[in-house]
């Protein structure tokens, strides 16, 4: 201890002893040690924490095996409390000392006298203490399990970060606490020591009174304080019902929840790694040791059984190392997996097997799968223009088929994102990939996680998710998009966790995905999606669209449910939007043509309409969009079938009124140019043109109802009356001023102060 501390610990002990309430430091040597006595480890201070922990000082440091957890059974003859005080756990020496320890005790009865000789040495008088822990929530995480919650903001700290043992692995949780456990800014902390063997109560509102106890390695695990305590094995927390905890070491904020329905884990997969261990991967990270403390059965193929508990703290993301007792594995065979007590779903998972997987299967959510193949797929077998092809390589068994072709994951060398119809979850299902040996998956009951849904047109919606959300459209995280998404390309890797290790759910392909609105008005209706629209413009806001000839109803509320999606914010109000204005249309080859906007609709609403070609010779053509060939107000339409002529002048006409075109025309009508025709390359006319001036007027007016396509340029010279227009006015540039002869002696002056100005001040 530094001077400075020990002054102040000496006025700390001082002023509290004025007050009354002098910290319980037990005196040295009340009793001396007995002749012979090895007294290399004396105490010389042991202070009383709260109600389970001491802390204890030596003349020195303890040695290993008189700390080592593998030595507790011995470890604990050391201590010989009075009363039935018993540690139940190794002393823990704190970080930034040589002798001073953390030492769990069971719970003390409060003001009871005790006494404490270590290893038969002097005897120490300590009083018990009633100070309980402060924990502020509790939360309910598993059908069978709890949590409670502390936080160092509320002056509690979990020992394991403050304790050296722990201290090269907690990063920057680790910090030092003095004798009077404060930290560098001087604030208190109480410590709560180890849990091993706490318990708690915990009282149902329907009269259930249960022990739960402490799972072990969850206090202070995930960079948090929110220890774990479980119900007896095959006690279950009952949906709607209010529990409360209550217990004689901690004293609970908020100690009361409701308990709900929880899903169960769900096994994705398991792998050998030794004789006497496996690994399990769940199909999510469940961002906590949801493992902790549980155990499978292994059924083996020849009838073989064996139980495998979960190795503490060995979690990596959703996975976790599971260590057989009482037995070893046979990598030749293959095993169920039985999670014990339900604490994950049944599965088809299997351990190991007498054949090697043709490909690795795993269900992301309800619309897709992530497949590991033995090698990259060659280009013709996931090409776009092969679809049809493709399908009839993957063979499903009920019903389930694939919608779109796979898609290479970016970083990836044969991991690939497979867009299937909907799956049944809970369902099994198998696959053949070209005729090869089937691999089983079970359907998921995961949907993704959508924000919000939004009108964006009379007969269209759109449903916008977020990567801050954790979920990501898969153009973004594919190879084949890669090099044109710019800066919202990156990479997942197999447990789809960014570089950063946040866990995304992928939204594979819309293609032929539906969703269903139901109008306060009792109307349900089938929208489907817009190709190309769901992940355009730099948002996850894919549009679905009514059936032809159908519109959303003003002020009739409208609510999204899927088989795919939930949607957080599912309900809108209908308004009536304006159809988009088409300003001019421009031919492109014989097949298509640009028609652009008056302005730019920021997203991609050309998207799936179509325009009809009426030419002056009586024929008519249809023209699609050509999609994702939008820029800004422009995008490109490709004629269904027939060519443009070019001596045939073509009215547009949109189709289902998704925009409007004033004498929009395509192609050239063959008359002589009017004198109120703009000249060439000059902007489309204004829908309402301003009022022109007296001295416009009969002066190259325009004309609104012109065509701009089919604008002439007149080639007559301006009037001197339009002296005053804006290409007119003198220029300050290193030329002499431009001075029109009609702009008479002041402007003369202005033009040459102008031009003195800028060559005296250049």
């Amino acid at each position: 201890m530094t001077q400075s501390k020990k002054v102040l610990s000496t006025l700390l002990v001082a002023t509290t002893i004025i007050a009354g309430v002098a910290p319980q430091v037990a005196p040295v040597g009340v009793v001396a040690a007995e002749q012979g006595v090895n007294a290399v480890a004396e105490i010389t201070e042991v202070r009383v924490l709260n109600a389970m922990t001491l802390q204890i000082k030596f003349d020195g440091t303890l040695p290993a095996a008189d700390v080592a957890d593998a030595n507790l059974d011995a470890i604990k003859g050391h201590f010989q409390f009075s009363n039935g005080l018993q540690i139940v756990n190794v002393p823990r020496l704190k970080s930034g000392s040589t002798n001073t320890y953390i030492v769990p005790v069971t719970v003390q009865t409060p003001g009871t006298a005790y006494t404490l000789r270590y290893k038969g040495g002097a005897t120490q008088n300590f009083t018990g203490s009633g100070d309980k822990l402060t924990i502020r929530d509790t939360r309910q995480v598993e059908a069978d399990t709890f949590e409670l919650e502390s936080f160092q903001a509320d002056g509690v700290v979990d020992y394991a970060n403050i304790i050296a043992a722990y201290a090269g692995g907690r990063g920057d949780q680790a910090f030092v606490l003095d004798d009077e456990n404060r930290d560098a800014n001087g604030t208190q902390f109480q410590v709560i020591s180890s849990l091993r063997d706490r318990s708690v109560t915990v009282t149902g509102s329907n009269g259930d009174t249960y022990t739960a106890n402490y799972v072990p390695f969850t206090q202070a695990s995930d960079r948090r304080q929110a220890p774990k305590f479980r119900l007896p094995a095959g006690k279950t927390l009952v949906p709607g019902v209010t529990y409360t905890v209550s217990s004689n070491w901690t004293d609970i904020r908020n100690a009361t929840f409701t308990a709900r329905a929880m899903e169960r884990l769900n096994i994705a997969s398991a792998e050998f790694v030794d004789a006497t261990s496996f690994k399990l991967t769940l199909d999510a990270d469940p961002g906590m040791d949801l493992l902790a403390g549980r155990s499978v059965v292994l059924k083996g193929s020849d009838g073989s059984e064996l139980t495998a508990n979960y190795r503490y703290s060995s979690r990596q993301g959703a996975t976790g190392t599971f260590d057989v007792t009482g037995g070893t594995l046979n990598e030749n065979i293959s095993y169920e997996i039985l999670p014990q007590n339900n604490w994950a779903k049944p599965t088809s998972v299997t351990l190991g097997d007498a054949k090697q997987a043709a490909y690795k299967i795993e269900s992301l959510n309800a619309m897709t799968l992530q497949i590991t193949f033995p090698e990259a797929l060659p280009a013709n077998e996931v090409a776009d223009s092969n679809l049809d092809a493709i399908k009839s390589n993957f063979v499903f068994s009920n019903g389930l088929n694939i919608v779109n072709v796979p898609r290479l994951k970016s970083g990836s060398k044969s991991t690939y994102i497979v867009p299937v119809t909907v799956q049944k979850p809970g369902q099994t299902y198998t696959l053949s990939y070209k005729g090869a040996a089937a691999e089983t998956f079970v359907g998921s009951d995961k949907k993704i996680n959508i924000r919000d849904s939004k009108q964006v047109t009379n007969d269209t919606f759109e449903l916008e998710s977020f990567q801050a959300d954790g979920v990501v459209d898969y153009a973004n995280i594919i190879a084949a998009y890669a090099g044109g998404r710019g800066d919202q390309a990156f990479i997942i890797d197999d447990e789809n966790r960014d570089a950063n290790g946040k866990q995304y759910q992928v939204i594979s392909s819309l293609r032929d995905r539906s969703v269903t609105l139901t109008g306060s008005n009792g109307d349900v209706i089938k929208a489907n999606y817009v190709p190309f629209t769901q992940a355009s413009d730099r948002r996850q806001a894919p549009k679905f669209r009514l059936p032809v000839g159908e519109k959303l109803q003003p002020g009739v509320t409208y609510t999204v449910t899927s088989n795919w999606a939930t949607v957080a914010n599912a309900s809108f109000t209908a308004k009536e939007i304006a159809p988009l204005v088409i300003s001019k249309a421009t031919p492109v080859d014989a097949k298509s043509f640009e028609l652009t906007l008056y302005a730019d609709p920021t997203m991609d609403l050309f998207a799936g309409r179509q325009v009809e070609l009426q030419g002056s010779d009586g024929t008519k053509l249809t023209a699609q969009y050509r999609y994702s060939s939008r820029q800004g107000a422009t995008g490109i339409f490709d004629l269904v079938s027939g060519d443009i002529n070019a001596d045939v002048v073509y009215t547009i006409v949109p189709l289902n009124d998704w925009a409007t075109a004033n004498k929009i025309t395509l192609g050239e009508a063959k008359t002589a140019p009017t004198p109120e025709e703009k000249p060439d390359g000059e902007k489309a006319p204004s829908v309402t043109p301003e009022k022109p001036s007296v001295s416009d007027t009969n002066t190259n007016k325009v004309s609104v109802d012109k065509p701009s396509v089919s604008v002439k340029t007149s080639t007559d010279k301006p009037q001197a009356s339009q002296s005053t227009s804006q290409k007119d006015l003198p220029k300050t540039g290193d030329k002499a001023p431009i001075i029109p002869v009609t702009a008479g002696l002041g402007a003369i002056i202005a033009g040459t102060y102008l031009l003195l100005k800028r060559k005296l001040f250049k």
